[in-house]
């Protein structure tokens, strides 16, 4: 995720928004942005058009989700092997989950001594002594990536790309409950990312990257986590998304510039849109939205006819480049468009319009994006 562009002063933004209308008309929620390249979840109030507080967090804060209750929001650290939990009452860190037990031993079996003494295993997340810089490297752990809810909204389950599993985390308690190793299927084995849909659980198993083989999308029975079916995929799917009304999952493919859909009969549907498709965003009307990283465009997909529609991401005669993932603002008419970099903005995206009216800048290495109510 590299190389971008400036952006509009504030200033400037108030105005077009002002004069936008599709624009939220009242300050009546906030957007969370993960920073990776900052370690922090930065708070855009997007009526002032600015950054309005950046919470420290961890280690590449990538994927986002909000509580059932809408009090907190989880934002998953994947260089800290943990998930951060936010309180959006305060607007600060309330505490976080390890995703995997510390280690105690390397893989060759020698004691990790600084783990010993430093009682590493009594922390919650390797931010605490890796994140300070005293240990080295700063980036460790399983990788944990994708994050969705169990389906009594109890749990937490984050996919892990180099442990090859889902993390079981109890939100009450605050910790880890178990793991479920995911067996590889050929050469698949990282789990890219883990979504839920009614009673049943998707799992994007990856080969190790760069490849080009492919992956699978598995289905699993989000009570027991049993193993249904699964159908392969690109070799880098980098997210899944429910599709409730066709009873399937979506998958993006970034290497192979589609959009894949899965039914319980396996593929069903297959969309090709503009190189490097990273996020998704279901949309009103029977429409998804399809990040393109590498095109620095979105895509407009009708789920129904198939048409796509490919949208530049340019405003005041700048483009905007390299987005990643995307949410939709209350009433549905904007989307908010994280257009990441060496300089991040976060993009207000008119849908009816169908063009960029709006730029906020936030920190460079952004990825993900989430819109929560305000107290």
């Amino acid at each position: 995720m590299r190389s971008h562009l400036k952006f509009l002063s504030a200033l400037t933004l108030g105005t077009v928004l002002a004069a936008c209308s599709s624009a939220p008309t009242a300050a009546n929620h906030w957007v969370l942005v993960s920073q990776a390249g900052s370690s922090t979840v930065a708070v855009v109030d997007p009526q002032a058009g600015r950054v309005v507080r950046r919470i420290s967090v961890g280690m590449l804060p990538h994927r986002l989700l909000l509580s059932p209750d809408a009090h907190s929001a989880y934002a998953v650290l994947v260089g800290s092997q943990a998930v951060a939990e936010i309180d959006l009452k305060t607007l600060s860190l309330q505490r976080t989950f390890l995703t995997a037990p510390v280690p105690e031993r390397r893989e060759d079996g020698t004691l990790i001594r600084a783990h010993a003494d430093a009682n590493a295993s009594a922390h919650s997340s390797c931010y605490d002594c890796h994140g300070g810089g005293a240990a080295k490297p700063a980036i460790v752990g399983t990788r944990p990536f994708g994050i969705t809810l169990s389906e009594d909204g109890l749990n937490l389950i984050v996919s892990q790309i180099r442990a090859g599993n889902l993390a079981i985390l109890n939100r009450e308690e605050g910790k880890l409950e178990r793991t479920l190793p995911l067996p590889p299927t050929g050469l698949a084995k990282e789990a890219a990312d883990v979504t839920r849909m009614g009673e049943s659980l998707y799992v994007a198993l990856r080969p190790p990257q760069p490849a080009t083989t492919p992956s699978v999308v598995r289905r699993l029975d989000a009570k027991t986590l049993e193993f249904q079916s699964e159908a392969e995929t690109g070799s880098d799917p980098a997210m899944l998304l429910p599709d409730p009304e066709r009873g399937r999952g979506l998958v993006t493919n970034f290497e192979t510039n589609t959009l894949s859909a899965f039914g319980v009969g396996g593929k069903s549907a297959v969309y090709t849109v503009t190189p490097g498709p990273l996020g998704m965003l279901r949309l009103p009307g029977n429409q998804l939205l399809s990040l393109n990283y590498y095109s620095n465009a979105v895509s407009l997909v009708n789920l129904g006819s198939g048409a796509v529609e490919t949208l530049p991401l340019a405003f005041g005669g700048r483009t905007y480049v390299n987005p990643t993932h995307a949410a939709l603002a209350p009433g549905g008419r904007t989307a908010y468009i994280v257009s990441s970099g060496t300089e991040g903005n976060l993009l207000v995206f008119d849908l009816g319009l169908k063009r960029v009216v709006g730029a906020i800048p936030v920190d460079g290495l952004s990825f993900d994006v989430l819109v929560v109510p305000k107290p």
